[in-house]
């Protein structure tokens, strides 16, 4: 059994600035985000989907559109989220940053799956609409 996922081991900060009121659905229901992620619309999100909404995120955060996300652009989009300027995780970011020059590229930002690997309770490469709402939960977008 994988143990309870600890909101600091997602990316929370920039799964919440991409998907924030598409993640809101009625409770059991599968939500309209899990169903944008869902490119292929077999009832799961692959590693593969999950990629493509890093790859989402990495362009929103990157505000200048430079290939690189800067400390400033991730407190600029922090700041626009509802939990308002919290810190949470931000060792877990820039530890991303492979280089150490303080900045991260697309590539650096996509080469850890982490987030899904937590997400993944049942260890079968995919997410549920269950393991998707629970992280939603995590980041307070849906109801209990």
């Amino acid at each position: 059994m994988k143990p309870a996922l600890p909101l600091r081991t997602l990316p929370a900060i920039a799964l919440a600035a991409t998907l924030g009121p598409a993640l809101a659905c009625a409770a059991g229901t599968t939500s309209p985000g899990f169903a944008a992620l869902d490119r292929d619309g077999n009832g799961a999100i692959s590693r593969a989907e999950f990629l493509e909404l890093r790859k989402a995120m990495f362009a929103r955060i990157d505000a200048d559109g430079s290939g690189t996300i800067t400390r400033a652009e991730l407190d600029a989009a922090r700041a626009k989220l509802p939990q308002g300027s919290s810190r949470r995780g931000e060792d877990r970011i820039w530890a991303q940053d492979a280089n150490r020059d303080g900045k991260l590229t697309l590539a650096e930002y996509t080469a850890q799956t982490r987030g899904f690997d937590m997400a993944d309770r049942n260890g079968d490469g995919v997410l549920s609409p269950a393991e998707f709402e629970r992280v939603a939960r995590f980041l307070g977008q849906l109801p209990r």
